[in-house]
């Protein structure tokens, strides 16, 4: 398909029973992927002309620039002279953020605008402008210059002394070279992506392995770069770029090594990673976003296993976005959100589909890794790999029984479920297990904690029973009703705390000389949490204990109770605590206006829900 072909003759795009039953497993091939890539070929051209309907007949949205037509028959006009050239340019991840961004303002839809709509049009006129160079023609052309940087998407910037905050510069080119000018100021590139001083290039990285080779520009520079709203160039990354190179690298190589059938995909479907600042330990930050396949956000990583695990993340989510783009998963969504044990929040349930099918692709990279992981890398895969295959596995299950599911869902679903039975019959060895149920529980715990809300009739007859001196009150008790608490944060800091003390001795046993300041490294942590995952479990049963009774009514406070009561064998406590924390801490809370009681004791009485018997 090309920009010049009429909309009667666009391609239906079907795939074939082979990629979906890839797809479908949680894998996926060169050739699925680039099935996906012709359908998504076709996506972004149906967003470029959306954009060019939405603007039609209204040249003044252009402001100092020329109408937008002149930019598009630059672009039919470069197509014509390098139709491959310009059918990678339009395959460029954030064209897709951009059309998405620029139509949702068009439409009054976005909140996130911050300067002049001429500004985001003029996205089209840069796009034009590489194209122009990179088919060798000459031409001169207007594009928007932000914050004195006038950005030319997948080639680079040039740095302008601009006046104004929001300005255009004059790109002029010629036999494949090119100048961008600002008052009598001018900035020589080429279509490699070269140029002079003041210029920006955009850094590719090649990495090759095994007879796969990763090509990815390193994009610290498009302003759409950040998938939602335009973001100014961050040239502080040029000191990281080495490293980064490095990173992608070694992770490429391990990557490789340990799961070929993942690197093949990503190898054909990869074209753009956005460096981030370092985020905490055991925290990466990575982002990806259905408007721009082939593009991943991810934070500056301690290693290679954590960044070859991201790829693998991210491309996860940008598999599923190409195939959303072909067929609906689901018919609605329901009216509640659902738990998904990756989030601090509830999440819909298309959103939830999106991260199980994520998750299976991580555990399966922590599979992989297990068996050639040395060092602390072998503690680390054994704990991700228990911790996921089990959250994996309980929401696979809840989904399947969702009504809201399409026959392709369903499928889908089936698919993923047949992977994730294979991963029971591996053994994990017991500290790595006994830690990752920990993590499971804790983290549902405070799940509920945060958002589940027990009714008040519920909460009051066990009350009375208990202030009563009665037995237990034979209750029917529904699953309470989600309603999210914004306040729900860092619900995995314990199970970072435990990644610590698997992986890093030495780091763990430097957090633990001062108890008092672990939050400073570990945001959410204290000395409670610190003791539990040291192996402390009195102490951490103490501290705990002594919180609740202070008046710190918290969940990671009850979570971190439920963990100890098991740990110390207070079984029913414990069962309480973790089936049903929200209904132990508010019949305590309404119980303790008069008479306080021992928290351990009350969970006991209580006991476990219904359903977890």
């Amino acid at each position: 398909m090309t920009v010049t072909q009429p909309m009667d003759e666009l391609a239906r795009h079907r795939l074939a029973r082979h990629h979906f039953g890839v797809l479908a497993a949680g894998g996926g091939d060169a050739g699925t992927v680039e099935e996906l890539l012709a359908a998504e070929h076709s996506w972004r051209l149906l967003q470029l002309r959306a954009v060019l309907d939405a603007v039609a007949g209204t040249p003044e949205v252009a402001g100092p620039l020329p109408p937008v037509a002149e930019a598009w028959a630059l672009l039919v006009a470069a197509q014509r002279r390098a139709p491959a050239e310009v059918d990678r340019l339009i395959a460029h991840p954030h064209v897709g953020t951009w059309a998405g961004y620029v139509l949702r303002r068009l439409r009054g839809s976005t909140v996130t605008a911050d300067g002049p709509l001429w500004a985001d049009l003029g996205y089209l006129h840069a796009l034009a402008a590489v194209a122009g160079v990179r088919a060798g023609l000459s031409f001169a052309l207007r594009v928007p210059v932000r914050d004195g940087f006038a950005a030319l998407p997948t080639l680079g910037g040039a740095v302008l002394p601009a006046a104004h905050r929001w300005t255009v510069a004059e790109v002029a080119g010629a036999d494949g070279g090119a100048t961008v000018s600002l008052d009598g100021h001018r900035v020589a590139f080429d279509g490699a992506g070269g140029g002079a001083d003041g210029w920006f290039a955009l850094p590719t990285v090649r990495a090759e392995a095994g007879g796969q080779t990763l090509t990815v520009g390193l994009d610290f520079l498009d302003p759409y770069r950040n998938l939602r709203s335009p973001t100014p160039p961050d040239l502080d990354t040029v000191a990281a770029i080495d490293r980064w190179r490095t990173l992608l690298t070694q992770a490429w190589e391990l990557l490789v090594r340990v799961c070929p059938e993942r690197a093949a995909p990503i190898a054909r479907g990869l074209f753009s990673v956005v460096p981030q600042r370092p985020a905490e330990r055991f925290r990466t930050m990575s982002a990806s976003a259905g408007d721009a396949f082939g593009s991943m956000l991810i934070s500056e990583p301690e290693d290679a296993p954590e960044l070859a695990v991201t790829l693998v993340h991210e491309f996860q989510h940008i598999k599923l976005g190409g195939l959303l783009h072909l067929t609906p998963l689901l018919t609605a969504e329901p009216p509640h959100r659902l738990y998904a044990p990756w989030r601090d929040d509830p999440r819909p349930l298309g959103g939830l589909l999106q991260g199980v099918y994520a998750f299976v692709g991580i555990t399966e990279f922590w599979r992989a890794y297990r068996p050639v992981a040395t060092g602390a890398g072998g503690p680390v895969a054994h704990f991700e790999f228990a911790r996921w295959r089990r959250q994996v596995t309980a929401t696979l299950e809840m989904l399947r029984a969702r009504p809201e599911l399409t026959d392709v869902g369903r499928h889908l679903l089936d698919g993923l479920a047949g992977t994730a039975a294979t991963w029971w019959s591996e053994p994990v060895p017991a500290e790595a297990l006994a830690a990752a149920d920990a993590a499971v529980d804790d983290h549902r715990a405070q799940w509920r904690l945060h958002h589940r809300r027990p009714d008040p009739a519920v909460v009051r007859a066990f009350a009375e029973a208990w202030q009563a001196g009665a037995a237990r009150p034979d209750a029917d008790c529904p699953e309470p009703p989600v309603v999210a608490d914004a306040a729900a944060r860092r619900l995995d800091t314990r199970a970072v705390l435990l990644l610590w003390r698997l992986t890093d001795p030495e780091g763990f046993e430097r957090l633990r000389k001062d108890p008092s300041t672990v939050g400073e490294r570990v945001t959410g942590a204290g000395p409670a949490d610190l003791a539990y995952a040291a192996g402390d479990t009195a102490q951490a049963h103490h501290l705990h204990l002594g919180e609740l009774a202070g008046g710190s009514d918290t969940p990671s406070a009850w979570a971190g109770l439920a963990l100890t009561s098991a740990a110390l064998g207070l079984d029913e406590a414990a069962a309480a605590l973790r089936s049903r924390p929200e209904l132990v801490r508010a019949v305590h809370r309404r119980v303790a206006a008069g008479t306080p009681a021992d928290p351990v004791d009350l969970a006991a009485w209580i006991g476990p829900a219904p359903s977890a018997g």
